[in-house]
């Protein structure tokens, strides 16, 4: 009696051993990595592009700025018909329907679908009420004066990033640290509120840079450029304008020209900088 007593209690303390070793185990060992898979399975995170300096001329008017546009993006996980969807999208969108529908039968949760549309097709993309077509304001770059020191400022990517002339020069100083953009998901996957965080480091802050380009000037040169390479049909010319007494440059004219914020047209050698 005494022997099947003791082997009882020899069985409940192994028994009482393996489950507190497989406690530690999960809680102490494995606890960081069962809970960042956790995190990742329950979460998703996009970086939000920073918004950048602006570029002024000398007397404060702004060559370069910063606005809010709309971007779309998909989570193909919960898209029933990828190709109805495609088809309405490619529509308000204008782009082709076939890289739309294979974007959206994707196996990845998150797929952009477009960056910098217009107010009115954001409008009409939300009123399509398509669960997992998000859409979301993310910083854009502008540029008021045009052509006008187009081939001097320059311009930049669809991720915000430097691409030519003075925003390439000095990205490091226009783009600041950009922020996290959360979503939590419960246990069915249903995307609930998000939160916005800056990353785990050292916060950039970006900074604006003023020139001594005179806007004003710069628009006169480029206009009288333009008109005397037109008249003597010249195969090219450049200006330059300084101020005698400090030796600063008040206008740098091409008489070829591009507008920045049409980036994606833009011939790079039109636009290299001859003066």
């Amino acid at each position: 009696m005494k022997f099947r007593i003791a082997m009882l209690l020899a069985f409940f303390l192994v028994l009482f051993t393996a489950l507190v070793s497989r406690a530690f185990q999960l809680q102490i060992l494995s606890g960081k990595a069962l809970k960042a898979l956790a995190q990742k399975q329950h979460t998703q995170t996009l970086l939000l592009q920073p918004e950048r300096g602006i570029i002024f001329d000398r007397n404060g008017e702004k060559m370069a700025a910063t606005i809010m546009a709309d971007s779309v993006f998909a989570d193909p996980s919960k898209i029933e018909n990828p190709r109805e969807v495609a088809g309405r999208l490619a529509v308000i969108l204008q782009t082709d329907k076939a890289v739309l529908q294979k974007k959206l039968s994707g196996t990845k949760n998150f797929r952009w679908l477009a960056r910098g549309i217009t107010p009115e097709q954001a409008s009409l993309v939300q009123e399509m009420g398509v669960d997992g077509i998000i859409i979301l304001k993310e910083p854009k770059r502008y540029y008021p004066s045009g052509e006008v020191a187009g081939h001097l400022i320059g311009f930049v990517g669809i991720d915000a990033t430097g691409l030519e002339g003075l925003e390439l020069r000095y990205d490091r100083y226009l783009k600041g640290a950009p922020e996290k953009l959360i979503w939590t998901r419960d246990a069915k996957g249903k995307r609930l509120y998000p939160r916005v965080e800056m990353p785990e480091t050292v916060r950039k802050e970006s900074y604006n840079l003023v020139l001594t380009i005179d806007n004003r000037i710069q628009h006169l040169v480029e206009s009288h450029l333009k008109a005397a390479v037109k008249n003597k049909g010249a195969k090219g010319g450049f200006a330059i304008v300084m101020d005698p007494k400090t030796g600063e440059i008040l206008a740098l004219a091409n008489e070829l020209g591009f507008d920045p914020n049409r980036f994606s047209s833009v011939n790079l050698a039109a636009g290299k900088n001859k003066a």
